[in-house]
């Protein structure tokens, strides 16, 4: 094939995979670099043995640093596509490439195959000079989910770099090892506030066997610890979580600090338990005002609670969903963006975005689209899942962004023949967990007619 007449554009658009794979062995090592790049974007099987031959450094490789964006992108695909024969060589690849790009896109890989194969080395490369390799590594080991890994993450907590440490405890939130809930728990206490907000997302993943250490920790001598701790005893909820964070306000265990307090109110709020609210009574004559408003908003809710929700149906022929009276729901002109929605005190928006002749566009392809536009707004995603309902082809993507403040998104496509709609919701994650059912709703009952 004569390289001036490539046009690997053409060849990915077509998902023509024995061309590019052709490419990629071609003597212009730009090419091989757009071919590794488009097979990634196809995603296709039959390239893996020619992505693992691609992806393998030979010593002559430094003399052209244009090939190492050619390994890059070949741990990429390879990543992608999932097929365990490559993981032998991802190994290698993490424990011998010079390259720390190449050896980061091998360790993430090697977490989208999630091969226990893979676990010890990725356990060494927890100790790798570079700190996007540790980071990766670490959140690779969380998605493999080998309680072998969980000291090692553990250890990591303590990594010189923050984003270490952050993906070490989301890691350690998803295997569940109650070994985990006191460093954990330390780490409340870090410098950094992203690190802070994982460990307490962490923490709730344990459920009721985070609750015990969590109450002595409201003894802590920090204040910003103990309000941490008070917020995530209520997301956890239970029995004992509410008798603790009760005690927030009344008796010997009452706390003298406003912040505390004005947490703990937040969090009884979220447990919606009416055993609450002689005790939110009493904080609503506190001297602070931050108190006395999170214990009005908590009051709120509990009696909202206890109130039985209206149930609404928004229908406009073509789709139709239900929805609780707590949003604000509004069709628009927009062909493309077909309803707006807004939830109490605009936490959360809502839109409802619709697009024609997508017949050879599949839900998971246009998952993968969405994924993208995650990780250009620096978003990190956290679950996904696909389905089939009521004929149609169904992909939830679910994540946060923490770059200005703790966002949580999510986005739900239904495709069904030549029409494809998604919802796409965004706002503050408190809000998100409080209007989780009312969201369920909407997802559960959403619906393309014939």
């Amino acid at each position: 094939m004569d390289s001036t007449d490539l046009d690997i554009e053409y060849l990915e658009e077509n998902r023509d995979v024995d061309g590019l794979i052709r490419v990629l062995k071609d003597k212009d090592y730009l090419n091989r670099k757009e071919a590794a790049r488009a097979l990634k974007k196809v995603g296709d099987e039959r390239a893996v043995e020619a992505l693992i031959d691609s992806l393998k450094y030979k010593s002559w490789h430094s003399d052209y640093i244009i090939l190492n964006d050619v390994r890059e992108f070949s741990a990429e695909a390879l990543g992608k596509i999932g097929d365990e024969r490559a993981v032998p060589y991802l190994i290698e690849s993490l424990e011998e490439d010079p390259d720390e790009e190449v050896r980061l896109k091998s360790a993430w890989a090697l977490g989208e195959i999630g091969s226990p194969e893979s676990v010890d080395t990725l356990i060494v490369a927890l100790g790798d000079d570079d700190w996007s390799v540790r980071r990766t590594a670490a959140n690779a080991l969380g998605m493999i989910g080998d309680q072998r890994a969980v000291p090692y993450l553990i250890n990591a907590l303590n990594d010189s770099d923050w984003q270490v440490r952050k993906f070490a405890a989301v890691s350690l939130g998803r295997m569940k090892d109650e070994k985990a809930i006191p460093i954990l728990l330390e780490a409340m206490e870090d410098e950094d506030a992203d690190v802070r907000w994982k460990a307490m997302l962490a923490l709730g993943k344990f459920g009721e066997r985070a609750v015990k250490p969590l109450i002595e920790t409201l003894q802590n001598e920090n204040w910003s610890v103990r309000a941490r701790a008070a917020e995530v005893i209520g997301k956890i909820g239970g029995e004992e979580a509410l008798n603790a964070l009760i005690g927030v306000f009344v008796g010997n265990t009452r706390d003298n600090n406003r912040h505390v307090r004005g947490k703990a109110a937040e969090a009884l709020g979220r447990i919606g338990d009416g055993r609450a609210l002689e005790a939110l009574r009493y904080a609503q004559k506190d001297e602070y005002s931050f108190v006395k408003d999170k214990a009005e908003i908590a009051i709120h809710k509990i009696l909202k609670k206890h109130a039985k929700t209206r149930i609404l149906n928004f229908d406009n022929g073509e789709v139709s969903f239900d929805y609780s009276d707590h949003w604000e729901i509004i069709s628009t002109s927009d062909a493309k963006k077909v309803v707006r929605g807004l939830y109490e005190n605009n936490s959360i928006t809502l839109s409802i975005n619709r697009n024609t002749n997508v017949a050879e566009v599949s839900s998971e392809e246009f998952a993968e689209m969405l994924k993208d536009v995650f990780i250009v707004q620096g978003s990190e995603i956290l679950d996904e899942r696909s389905f089939e309902k009521y004929g149609m082809d169904v992909y939830e993507v679910y994540g946060e962004n923490h770059d200005v403040a703790p966002t949580s998104i999510l986005i739900v496509s239904f495709k069904k023949d030549d029409l494809l709609y998604y919802m796409w919701f965004v706002g503050d994650p408190t809000a998100f967990e409080e209007a989780s059912e009312d969201i369920e709703i909407m997802v559960d009952s959403f619906y393309i007619y014939s």
